[in-house]
């Protein structure tokens, strides 16, 4: 059920707060910087604030994130076990029940209340409450605001979490989602000594020896233009991340290479995957005529109309490519047009 003030949310967490039983915290699948920030604040700030929580990744994350978590994974296999072992799920930055992290558990059959904090413009609204602000630059400002809302203590690593999925959210604040807001936001998590070198290194300035030549490769053989080259793509294959041992969850950074070639309005990674003939796409609009949350959705995803992802299912890498390439082609047509 959605709602348009943080209050209804709030109220359910102190209702479970003497229940004895932890609040378990999710995120959505394959989780990018904004997942692992907004995640791992509210893990903090539920902690630090008197309530037990817990926390549950379906997938591995980048590893330029991976000491932005602390703790074990709580594992689970059926959400009978959920239901039993957890007062509440509290759900950020995942918008749709498909793409939320909760494992081998079906989500139709949980019982316990459910609460999403997102930004996401396409939400959906399940559970019993969930407060979505499509204006903020990132699932981490909304759990900014709703802790300064419960006057809540942000402790300098729940800061340094939250300024994490700020600044990846916002491209260091080069996108267009930055907004004074965000900035003012940011001001006050480095107010609060967030480890804004910290973030700044192990996101931008890590890259494994291996991921440079991975990537140099890349751009000699999986470059990709289309559209007189407003349209570029990288297509990712299984035979190249095995040869520079490169595991494909550390690929997502990538579409900014394209993004930055100037020409270029839209630009896409285009992902093989272990299971043939499904293939995941990243999707990255520069003009904001060009919906490229429109083509994630038509292609069963969704996210901003700036930023999105999907999923194609096609016999061959080729005709996953032609697939994308006609959507793209309809979606620039279509908002381009006088």
């Amino acid at each position: 059920m959605k709602t348009n003030d943080f209050s209804a949310i709030l109220q359910t967490l102190n209702q479970v707060r003497e229940s004895g039983k932890e609040i378990l915290v999710v995120t959505h699948e394959r989780p990018d910087g904004d997942a692992v920030g907004s995640f791992s604040a509210v893990v903090e700030l539920l902690r630090s604030n008197g309530y037990a929580a817990a926390w549950h990744l379906q997938d591995p994350v980048p590893d330029c994130y991976s000491t932005f978590l602390s703790g074990e994974n709580a594992e689970f296999t059926t959400a009978a076990e959920v239901n039993e072992r957890y007062s509440l799920i509290f759900n950020v930055d995942a918008s749709t029940v498909k793409r939320i992290g909760i494992g081998p558990a079906s989500f139709a059959e949980i019982t316990i209340p459910v609460v999403t904090l997102d930004h996401h413009p396409d939400n959906e609204h399940f559970g019993t409450w969930s407060y979505v602000d499509p204006e903020a630059c990132s699932a981490c400002e909304v759990v900014y605001c709703f802790a300064r809302y419960a006057d809540w203590q942000i402790t300098t690593q729940a800061a340094t979490y939250l300024l994490l999925g700020i600044v990846t959210d916002s491209g260091c604040f080069r996108f267009s989602n930055t907004m004074p807001r965000c900035l003012r936001i940011a001001a006050d998590l480095l107010e609060l000594k967030a480890d804004h070198s910290r973030i700044i290194d192990r996101a931008y300035l890590s890259k494994p020896f291996p991921m440079a030549l991975f990537e140099a490769e890349l751009f000699r053989s999986g470059l990709r233009t289309a559209l007189e080259g407003k349209f570029a793509w990288f297509t990712i294959t299984g035979e190249l991340l095995a040869k520079y041992s490169i595991d494909i969850r550390n690929t997502e950074q990538l579409i900014e290479n394209l993004r930055s070639i100037d020409g270029v309005t839209v630009a896409a990674l285009l992902k093989c995957t272990k299971s043939p003939g499904i293939f995941k796409i990243s999707l990255r609009s520069k003009d904001p005529r060009i919906s490229v949350g429109k083509v994630a959705r038509r292609l069963n995803g969704g996210g901003h109309e700036m930023a999105a992802g999907g999923t194609i299912y096609a016999k061959s890498l080729e005709d996953a490519e032609n697939i994308l390439l006609k959507h793209v082609e309809q979606e620039m047509k279509n908002e381009t047009q006088p």
